[in-house]
C-alpha cells in the first residue's frame, strides 16, 4: 500500500503542476472560477450578405493576425442572431470570434464600424 501511495502523489503532483501548460497548449486561460475561456480574435470587414434567419453572415475581412489568417471572404455564424438585424450588406464592421469547437470560428460580438 505505500508503494502504491509513494508512486501516485507524485504522479498527481506532476499533473497539476502541468495544467497551466495544457491550458495554454490549448489556447485557453483559465479565470479564477475554474472555467476555460476560449481566446477570442479581433476581426475587421464589409458584409457581403447577412442571414439573419439562419445567424449566418459573409463578411470579406481584413488579415486576422493572432488566428495567421489572410484577408478572404468567409461565412461565419453568430452566437446572436438579434445582432444580424441591424446589419446590411456593404456595411463596414468590426467583430470578434470564438473557437465554438476545434477549428470552426464564430463571431461572439458584432457592430457597425466607427
Amino acid at each position: 500500500m505505500k508503494r502504491t501511495a509513494s508512486i501516485f502523489i507524485p504522479l498527481v503532483l506532476l499533473t497539476l503542476a502541468a495544467l497551466p501548460a495544457i491550458a495554454e497548449d490549448m489556447n485557453m486561460a483559465m479565470p479564477m472560477d475554474g472555467k476555460a475561456v476560449s481566446q477570442d480574435h479581433q476581426g475587421k470587414g464589409t458584409i457581403n450578405s447577412v442571414d439573419a434567419k439562419a445567424g449566418k453572415i459573409n463578411i470579406t475581412h481584413e488579415p486576422i493576425a493572432s488566428l495567421d489568417w489572410p484577408g478572404m471572404t468567409m461565412d461565419f455564424e453568430v452566437q446572436d442572431k438579434a445582432a444580424l438585424t441591424k446589419l446590411k450588406p456593404g456595411q463596414k464592421v468590426t467583430f470578434k470570434l470564438i473557437e465554438a469547437r476545434k477549428g470552426k470560428y464564430v463571431i461572439s460580438e458584432i457592430s457597425a464600424a466607427k
